[in-house]
């Protein structure tokens, strides 16, 4: 688990690296938006997060200028230093296949894959709330699939299939290709935990209401 020191360091890094960046030049290559009045503004998990660097580097919420946690600054820092114009290829991948994902893989499974089917294998149509909920959008795999789109050139495919009396519930997480050059394999495996707890949280509430 990375320390409080190591993610402010990371993200000062980023920082440094953001400041000699022209804006305009990264919103046109991570698919964002920048205006001499707004800023740059990207979205993530569907909602748009405002870079500034005056009179420190942070991002913040584009509608209440609210700062968002250190490890959503650090992936989204990551994400439009990393972009360079890619976009999607329409070839999926699993976590392994990303460089450097068989060294993270326990912490990926620990981190988003196993919670992701331990809180939804039984209960594949709160699966499919949630992730309504939370912008997903179907996709023909598994017995529910939902896919969504992380960043503007990220997409992130959840599949479940639902367990029976012989079976376990399982399930995997697909990515786009792409992915494996706009984002490191820890970045990966911290956006993927991200998103799985979103849909976690979603699904408390519902159950709860």
């Amino acid at each position: 688990m990375a320390r409080i020191d190591d993610y402010k360091e990371s993200f000062r890094l980023a920082g440094l690296e953001l400041e000699k960046r022209d804006l305009s030049a990264l919103a046109e290559a991570g698919g964002a938006e920048f205006t001499a009045e707004k800023g740059l503004i990207v979205a993530f998990l569907g909602a748009g997060f405002r870079l500034e660097l005056h009179p420190e580097t942070k991002i913040v919420r584009a509608d209440s200028n609210e700062e968002v946690p250190l490890p959503d600054q650090i992936l989204i820092a990551h994400y439009l230093l990393g972009c360079g114009g890619r976009k999607a290829t329409g070839n999926l991948i699993t976590f392994r296949q990303v460089p450097d994902g068989h060294f993270y893989f326990d912490a990926f499974q620990r981190r988003a894959r196993d919670p992701f089917v331990n809180f939804f294998g039984s209960n594949g149509p709160l699966f499919l709330k949630c992730a309504e909920a939370q912008g997903g959008v179907a996709v023909d795999n598994g017995d529910f699939g939902m896919e969504f789109s992380v960043f503007p050139h990220i997409r992130v495919r959840l599949v479940l299939w639902s367990g029976d009396e012989e079976f376990p519930p399982e399930g995997t997480i697909l990515f786009d290709e792409s992915i494996q050059w706009l984002l490191s394999a820890e970045d990966i495996a911290v956006m993927s935990g991200g998103l799985v707890y979103r849909l976690m949280g979603l699904g408390r509430k519902m159950l709860s209401a």
